[in-house]
Formats: C-alpha cells, sequence, structure tokens
C-alpha cells in the first residue's frame, strides 16, 4: 500500500470508519468514563493505542504464519484475547509501575474493552498489511479520543437539561451516540 492509502486509513478510523460511532465497540468504557475530563481521555486513549501497537505486533504475524481452518475462529479470538491480556501485562509491568500515578485505570478494563478486540479482528478482516494495521490502530486511538472528548462535553450538557425519567443514563447516551454517528456518517 502507498503512504497516501495509508493516510487515508488513518483518517478513516478517525473520522468515516471511526470503530466507536460505526460499530459501537468499545462504548460501555466511554459512558462510564465520560464523567472524565479531555485529560484523562487522552490519556486512556493513549493506553489503549500502545496496547494495540503491542498487540498488533503479536498478533500480525500469528495471521499470517499460522493458519487456522474454517470453523475454529473461536480460536483465534480467544488467541486474541491472550495477546490483548499479555500486552496489558506488559505495559502494566514496564510503564504503569514506574509512572503509578500517571493513570488509575483498571486493567481488566482495557483486556475486557471491546474497542482493543474490535480493532484487532477488524484489521485481520480488512486484510491490512503489517504496517497499514499501525495506521488504523493509530487512528483507532484517536478516533477513541475524539469520542470519548465530545461524549464527555455532552453529559455535561445533557445532566443540564431536564431529561425524562427513563431516558435517563445509558438511552440517551445511545441516542446522542447513534446521533453524532450520522453525523460522522455524512462524511463518508
Amino acid at each position: 500500500m502507498s503512504f497516501s492509502e495509508m493516510l487515508a486509513v488513518l483518517i478513516g478510523c478517525v473520522f468515516v470508519n471511526n470503530y466507536v460511532l460505526v460499530r459501537f465497540v468499545g462504548f460501555e468504557h466511554i459512558a462510564n468514563d465520560s464523567k472524565k475530563n479531555a485529560k484523562y481521555n487522552a490519556k486512556v486513549s493513549l493506553l489503549f493505542t500502545l496496547i494495540l501497537v503491542i498487540a498488533t505486533t503479536i498478533t500480525f504475524p500469528l495471521d499470517k504464519w499460522v493458519l487456522i481452518p474454517n470453523g475454529f475462529e473461536w480460536a483465534r479470538n480467544l488467541v486474541y484475547v491472550l495477546v490483548i491480556a499479555l500486552s496489558v501485562f506488559l505495559v502494566e509491568t514496564l510503564i504503569m509501575k514506574r509512572t503509578a500515578e500517571w493513570l488509575k485505570y483498571d486493567s481488566i478494563n482495557v483486556v475486557l474493552n471491546s474497542v482493543v478486540l474490535g480493532t484487532l479482528l477488524f484489521n485481520q478482516s480488512y486484510n491490512y498489511d503489517w504496517l497499514t494495521s499501525y495506521f488504523a490502530v493509530i487512528g483507532t486511538g484517536i478516533g477513541y479520543f475524539l469520542v470519548a472528548t465530545i461524549v464527555s462535553g455532552l453529559r455535561k450538557r445533557i445532566d443540564m437539561k431536564a431529561v425524562p425519567e427513563s431516558f435517563r443514563g445509558v438511552p440517551i447516551y445511545l441516542a446522542t451516540l447513534t446521533i453524532l454517528s450520522l453525523a460522522v456518517y455524512a462524511f463518508a
């Protein structure tokens, strides 16, 4: 792939093909963390991006060199979850222990976050080459940050408004993200 195509993948993962808005992966943590500020969202996005870079480095050769027969996709998913857990362990051991106050985030949330697993699976299904996968991962991290920051700002505005009791919480955020994803869909 040429550099312009890789740049298009990066921009596409940030805006047009944003996995949070298009595929609704990672929304559960954005909804829970939306009371946080932009600085916290940037740290979480950087953490996810770092883990995705490590996981992509490990999973890409596995996909190309280890052939998984049809009907055994569950084995690939299990390997991906184990690689994500290993990546989280490496990041916690090498980086987070030295900078404990940098980000107080539960590691099990990263392992179970669907944006991490979803990004690896989408990159594999799109048949990106190794370098393009890194561009997609970085675009996913930036896109996650943008959506988390927008939802954080919207949450402050929604909490100030009178919302009916049955529509408070997750339903209003799903409706808000649906409208936001339709606005992003207009880019396509």
